[in-house]
């Protein structure tokens, strides 16, 4: 714990060119509809392994159709103890189809793709009003015929100042990866910084700050309000770049839940969708 609040008070805002961005995207729609608000958030998908939260177990599926024809498939199971929560998680970033050229020419040379995938496994302890939380990643990047593997670690705090208000702070994609090709690519490595309110049975609000590195500094708000216990609609805004406002819903049935996200891009770039199923059961 001395370490990661060491870590947060040093941490370097670094200006590296940096790749895979997948890893700074949730593939909860959930959250992509909160406009990424959630470090502090209690959730059965959280980025911040320290806000991971289940009742029971969750198992839970996630698409994402993105701009340009990027495609995010994700896969994250949850296992809640008496005193910590377990996860595995899985999720494949891809662009298909890319025309491959060595300089102008009226046709392409051929076909390639672009592929990111991590595999994951964290850990959540709690602790009364102290959550902490740790989530190790393995990595690989493909581009065309070439590939490369990699690791990272994300760490994570949440700390309730009182039953309604909690605070959250996330050290994301401490790590490395190696050569692809030539030279290696660097990871987005990224702090967050945020509050959640969730004094309300039918309201909930966040609001977060992240810096990635090679990136501004970007804010993020969002809220959910349930209606009937079933339906939860949700906004969020934030100001990163392209992209400010995101929209969805939720619907609860049974043990199901199936959420919907909805983010437009500036500049003509597309608009992205995000649905997921999740199942949640409580433990025997």
């Amino acid at each position: 714990m001395r370490l990661l609040l060491a870590a947060l008070l040093a941490w370097p805002l670094a200006s590296l060119a940096t790749g895979l961005p997948s890893l700074r995207i949730s593939g909860s729609a959930r959250a992509a509809a909160l406009a990424e608000a959630g470090v502090a958030l209690p959730d059965a998908q959280a980025l911040n392994p320290a806000a991971l939260h289940a009742q029971g177990h969750s198992a839970a599926f996630s698409h994402a159709a993105w701009i340009q024809d990027v495609s995010q498939d994700y896969l994250h199971l949850t296992w809640a103890r008496t005193q910590s929560v377990w996860s595995l998680s899985g999720q494949l970033w891809q662009s298909d189809d890319l025309e491959r050229r060595t300089g102008p020419s009226a046709a392409p040379l051929g076909r390639f793709g672009v592929y990111e995938g991590a595999a994951g496994l964290g850990y959540a302890s709690v602790r009364d009003r102290m959550r902490w939380g740790v989530r190790l990643n393995f990595i690989r990047q493909s581009i065309s015929t070439r590939n490369a593997s990699g690791g990272a670690a994300d760490l994570g705090l949440v700390y309730d100042l009182n039953p309604q208000l909690h605070l959250g702070a996330a050290l994301r994609n401490l790590g490395g990866m190696g050569a692809l090709d030539r030279e290696s690519t660097a990871l987005p490595r990224e702090i967050r910084l945020g509050l959640s309110y969730t004094g309300r049975d039918d309201l909930l609000v966040a609001v977060a700050a992240q810096h990635a590195r090679g990136g501004d500094l970007t804010l993020h708000l969002g809220g959910e309000y349930r209606v009937g216990g079933r339906l939860s609609l949700r906004a969020g805004y934030q100001t990163a770049e392209n992209r400010n406002l995101a929209a969805g819903l939720g619907l609860a049935v049974g043990h199901w839940t199936i959420d919907y996200a909805y983010a437009p891009f500036g500049e003509g770039l597309g608009d992205a969708h995000r649905l997921t199923l999740q199942r949640e059961s409580l433990a025997p």
